[in-house]
């Protein structure tokens, strides 16, 4: 047997498999442009394969159910409890100052702008509150029952003899009558005046700044002391709850696919070519070392091969 010819066919088709296994997993990421009318696969496929990957994750591998799932189980229960607790103490034990200081300027500046705004709105409801015939009617009965709350003049019964009493009853009343009228024109006329309207403006005016101004305090000195224990207890399980009811909408409204994919093409093609080699770099090893050994087993089988043909 010749020994010889028989390692030179098998190193020979060793490098011969091993060479080309190289080549073609080569040729899976380069050439990245078209050159001599070779293009690496990855690179012409680009888009395809980011297309690929998004509807892969989007669909499959981070679907609503599965993060869903990934929360419930993630701690973040124990989390929004936790911060609901500090947020609940800060709240209520903290001395707080006016909102004016608390508020950022932009957030101040557009309630002041409202608050000035509010001053003309709220004097013209008031003026057509005041011109309306319910309004002249509550000013009629309030002077109404002022005027029985007043005792009666006492001199009337005195300078009142027997035979005039009937006519001094009747005089009494239209006089009573005569002042409630005047006393209603005169309060509808104040009510409905200018300087009624100007009055109801800066009332409005002088409520909002002094909002603004007021210092808030400690918040917790109205509550019992277990307050913010008991609001974490009641709002931690509702807020649980709400999160994990709307949070498959809004993932509906999220295209996970799209976005992968736009991630994905944003990449360099020397970056995909990095990412799929650090997924699969030791699979591409392989691949080239099995050419190494199928080349020189096929090496091998063809020195077999001849020898017998020959013998």
């Amino acid at each position: 047997m010749n020994y010889t010819r028989l390692w030179l066919d098998v190193l020979l088709g060793s490098v011969s498999g091993g060479v080309t296994s190289w080549v073609a997993v080569v040729l899976i990421f380069r050439p990245y442009e078209r050159t001599f009318g070779l293009h690496g696969a990855i690179p012409k496929n680009k888009a395809r394969l980011a297309k690929t990957i998004g509807k892969t994750v989007g669909e499959r591998l981070l679907t609503s159910a599965d993060i869903i799932e990934e929360l419930q189980r993630s701690g973040l229960r124990e989390a929004i409890e936790a911060k609901l607790a500090d947020v609940a103490v800060a709240a209520l034990e903290r001395d707080r100052g006016p909102l004016r200081e608390l508020l950022p300027p932009a957030v101040v500046g557009e309630l002041e702008r409202l608050i000035a705004e509010a001053g003309p709105d709220a004097a013209a409801a008031y003026e057509r509150y005041v011109a309306t015939e319910a309004f002249e009617e509550q000013v009629r009965s309030f002077v109404t029952r002022a005027r029985k709350d007043v005792p009666p003049d006492e001199t009337a019964t005195e300078l009142t003899t027997e035979r005039r009493t009937g006519l001094a009853g009747k005089a009494a009343g239209m006089a009573a009558g005569l002042i409630d009228d005047v006393i209603v024109r005169w309060a509808l006329r104040a009510a409905r005046s200018e300087r009624a309207r100007s009055m109801a403006v800066e009332a409005v005016r002088g409520a909002g700044v002094a909002l603004l101004d007021r210092p808030l305090g400690r918040l917790g000195r109205w509550l019992p002391d277990d307050a913010p224990r008991r609001l974490v207890a009641t709002a931690a399980p509702a807020v649980w709850d709400q999160i994990i009811e709307r949070l498959p909408a809004l993932l509906e409204t999220v295209d996970i696919p799209a976005m992968v994919e736009r991630k994905v093409l944003g990449f360099s093609t020397q970056r995909v070519e990095d990412l799929v080699r650090g997924v699969t770099q030791r699979e591409l090893n392989l691949i080239v070392q099995l050419g190494y050994v199928l080349g020189g087993a096929i090496g091998a089988a063809q020195f077999v091969l001849e020898s017998l043909v020959r013998g």
